[in-house]
């Protein structure tokens, strides 16, 4: 079976950090054809820089683009409490690399052109959507050739940002309402599964003080979250992004419903609220979102850990 093609859209982050670090244990799954960067987890100047470092340190040879720097209509916000001033809690990345030439827009229309006929790609956007929103309003033609979206951001119920509103639609609900819109393939991987997939505290510490590469990344990335104001006190810490590529990896640890699923937009109280329809019936829209209601967290971690392993390997 041939690899899928990926287009991975980040604001790493240590979840997207990981999250890369478990797409690249398994290169015969994913080929990636570049990465491209959004102001989210920190800035945009950070995340690509982050997004550049982490790339090669990943051994993931593809080109990295810059993305948008603020929301479609709205100042950004960033979380730099909980994923530290770089971005990957205070974890030092060799430096490496420069960006192409071309915004992240125009660098995802070029590498779906040059797709061979027949050929789709996965977009795998795990930070808010306004690159892909962007993408889908100035070249609309590009959909044709989207196999399918699988996203990390929403929920069927509460938030982690406000009540209702989990960080990456909330950051930009304006570019989530066009994606979700777009009548494309979706996967929602959100709070309802993702917060049950991490790590859990004594394998984070295990982790760090182990001798391969990639397990002592992982691991001090993770006890930097778990020591934070997002996790402190908590036994495990939810590696969200990273189920977006181990739903593709691993579809048999999650539970989902196809659903319509719309955002609010408002200015109340709900605004960056994902709106999952429930109905068997929703009045003639389409059902294109498989959303993601639960997960095995055992499974995931197990999982995981076999990639960070493999990694490990992969690097010596």
């Amino acid at each position: 079976m041939a690899s899928r093609k990926i287009i991975m859209d980040c604001d790493p982050g240590i979840d997207d950090a990981v999250a890369m670090c478990l797409a690249a244990a398994y290169p015969e799954e994913f080929e990636f054809l570049g990465i491209t960067t959004v102001a989210g987890n920190q800035t945009i100047e950070k995340v690509t820089e982050n997004a550049l470092r982490l790339s090669s340190f990943w051994k993931i040879h593809a080109p990295v683009a810059k993305g948008a720097a603020v929301p479609v209509l709205r100042e950004p916000l960033t979380a730099a409490d909980v994923h530290g001033g770089n971005g990957m809690g205070g974890v030092e990345i060799p430096p490496s690399g420069e960006t192409a030439a071309e915004n992240a827009v125009l660098f995802i229309k070029e590498l779906v052109d040059k797709l061979p006929e027949g050929e789709k790609v996965t977009l795998v956007p795990t930070g808010p959507l306004t690159n892909i929103a962007l993408l889908l309003r100035v070249f609309p033609e590009t959909a044709e050739r989207i196999e399918e979206i699988v996203l990390m951001g929403g929920a069927i119920c509460g938030g982690n940002i406000t009540e209702t509103g989990e960080f990456n639609i909330y950051e930009d609900p304006e570019a989530a309402a066009i994606v979700f819109d777009s009548g494309l393939p979706i996967v929602m991987c959100g709070l309802d599964a993702t917060s049950k997939c991490g790590l859990k505290r004594e394998t984070a510490n295990r982790l760090a003080e182990e001798k391969g590469l990639a397990s002592s990344t992982v691991g001090a990335m993770v006890q930097f979250y778990l020591n934070g104001p997002a996790y402190g006190g908590q036994p495990r810490a939810s590696i969200h992004d990273a189920s977006t590529f181990m739903y593709m990896l691993h579809p048999e640890i999650y539970k989902s419903r196809r659903m319509v699923v719309r955002v609010d937009c408002s200015e109340g109280l709900n605004r960056g609220m994902t709106v999952c329809d429930t109905r068997r019936k929703s009045n003639g829209r389409p059902s294109n979102t498989i959303v993601l209601t639960d997960a095995d967290g055992e499974k995931f971690q197990e999982y995981l850990l076999e990639a960070v392993r493999r990694m490990d390997e992969r690097m010596r």
